[in-house]
């Protein structure tokens, strides 16, 4: 049976820690909260889903925390950051870009198609910060990177 759990996505040990993790993330003071942050982040993978469904459930100020862990995950987060941006409402897109914009998706993927759909949610938010980023990464990769993205930006 333990074999078969780890083979699984996520072991049971990683579900439990994330869960307390969570928690004290959520409810902790600032710096029980920040170092919880941190630890999430170091899980990677295996805290993505539950922070996702926590940006989804969470109120406006525990979504940047939220926000923050996601970020510390570093790529593994990025997929299910894009697909918020496009369906989701600025109450839940504005963290979200935040995290993507920290995990330097635009400038560290490196799956063009990535990056494009990045740039095109970003494109799509319309946030000030997200746009000037995309313009930079569209001056620094070319016509073809660029076509690439509006492509994705118009077909969204």
């Amino acid at each position: 049976m333990q074999e078969m759990i780890e083979k699984g996505m996520v072991k049971v040990e990683d579900s439990a820690r994330v869960r307390e993790l969570m928690h004290t993330m959520l409810n902790g003071d600032v710096y029980t909260s920040l170092q919880a942050v941190g630890n999430l982040g170091a899980i990677g993978a295996p805290a993505v889903g539950p922070l996702m469904q926590a940006l989804l459930a969470a109120d406006s100020n525990a979504r940047w925390t939220v926000a923050m862990a996601l970020a510390r995950t570093g790529a593994e987060a990025v997929e299910p950051l894009i697909g918020l941006l496009l369906v989701a409402d600025d109450e839940l897109k504005n963290p979200a870009v935040w995290a993507l914009a920290e995990v330097g998706v635009l400038r560290t993927s490196q799956s063009e198609c990535c990056r494009a759909l990045t740039a095109a949610a970003l494109l799509k938010q319309g946030d000030p910060g997200g746009v000037a980023e995309v313009e930079r990464v569209f001056e620094l990769s070319g016509e073809a990177f660029t076509g690439l993205a509006m492509e994705a930006y118009e077909g969204t």
